[in-house]
């Protein structure tokens, strides 16, 4: 809710209580019910439509004197029929909207938000945004994070918005499984590598500790026989020459995600789902006439198959760290075997409704036709 003005008077307070009323007045009236018996969610936003007409009606009244009487002129049941109607269509809107979303009480729903709020809890309080100090909690922690959010697009029906969305959520994937795999050595490398990427965004205050990245940045540019205009994606995918996987000798093997970053995590299956989030996120013909349908079924298959490896991945860092979950491990055991078996039947479904229009090739690539 919007905040009072630090200038608000008795008076302000007084007129805008009057308007207040009055909206719900007319609320109880178009649905047949008592004022007194209107949920304290539909009050909220009463209140705030009211209080933002309120602030646009009297901007240039000068004192009480003469907010008073404007609102002697005003027609104030006009004013209240115009924010009721507002208020209504929004609360039509959203309700709507949840209706159509999938269910947050539902058995999917349900099983991905408990299980990423689970791996949310163990791993924040070893993040301090720092990666210097700690890179893998805060990556890790950005990526469940990431997929709550995604999930969260889905109870609201944004299945477009957010299947464009799970094209970040698989880079971070492609990342995190490398560092994962590659363990400090990699991830010391990959640290390197935002270093010079804050230094080519101006981020570091030093001018001469700037200037002396830049000829680390071209020194190992030019091991690697890159050019001047190749700068900006060594900087991103340069950490890529550290990767087993990633093979320099192969012209197959590129700077850039699909042929370097998706390849080397061993992720190019998904390549053609990651294209089609990318032509969504361009704001091509495809997000504008997006089935909403397939794009929910979609999405909720992705999104449950990539939290289900990405808890795979967090289980496998904390091995290699000689961890283990102590006296939450029953907890963790119940939901990732859940977990699996939502996954099972999402994939089922998925493969079972669209089973035309899927083909997987050669290379193992999904096709989606």
């Amino acid at each position: 809710m919007a905040q009072f003005n630090k200038d608000f008077t008795k008076v302000d307070v007084s007129l805008l209580q009057q308007l207040i009323n009055k909206c719900l007045e007319i609320y109880a009236s178009i649905n047949a019910t008592n004022v007194s018996k209107i949920s304290y969610y539909a009050r909220s936003d009463i209140a705030t439509g009211a209080r933002i007409f309120y602030y646009y009606l009297v901007r240039n009244c000068r004192n009480d004197e003469e907010k008073l009487n404007f609102f002697q002129i005003i027609n104030l049941d006009s004013i209240a029929q115009q924010i009721v109607k507002v208020c209504v269509s929004s609360l039509d809107l959203r309700n709507k909207i949840i209706n159509k979303g999938i269910r947050m009480f539902s058995e999917l729903s349900y099983t991905i938000e408990s299980t990423l709020v689970f791996y949310i809890d163990i791993v924040k309080p070893y993040s301090r945004t720092n990666y210097q100090e700690t890179l893998m909690a805060d990556l890790f922690l950005k990526f469940f994070n990431q997929a709550l959010g995604l999930l969260r697009m889905l109870n609201l029906n944004l299945s477009s918005e957010a299947y464009s969305n799970w094209r970040t959520l698989h880079e971070a994937e492609c990342v995190i499984k490398l560092l994962v795999e590659g363990g400090k050595p990699l991830q010391d490398v990959y640290i390197r590598h935002i270093i010079y990427n804050n230094a080519f965004r101006k981020g570091i205050p030093s001018k001469e500790e700037t200037d002396r990245i830049f000829v680390e940045i071209k020194s190992n540019m030019a091991k690697h026989n890159l050019k001047s205009k190749d700068m900006k994606k060594y900087i991103e995918y340069g950490w890529l020459y550290a990767c087993d996987q990633y093979h320099e000798e192969n012209p197959d093997y590129k700077l850039n995600f699909r042929n370097g970053l998706q390849q080397c995590a061993g992720l190019s299956k998904y390549n053609q789902f990651y294209e089609m989030a990318s032509e969504m996120a361009h704001s091509s013909p495809i997000f504008f006439y997006s089935n909403d349908a397939f794009f929910s079924d979609l999405t909720s298959v992705n999104l449950t198959d990539i939290a289900l490896r990405g808890v795979g991945y967090f289980d496998e860092y904390m091995k290699s760290l000689n961890l283990n979950y102590g006296d939450k491990q029953d907890v963790h055991d119940v939901l990732i075997y859940n977990l699996n078996e939502q996954a099972k039947i999402e994939d089922d479904s998925f493969y079972t409704k669209y089973k035309d229009y899927i083909v997987e090739s050669e290379d193992d690539e999904i096709q989606v036709n």
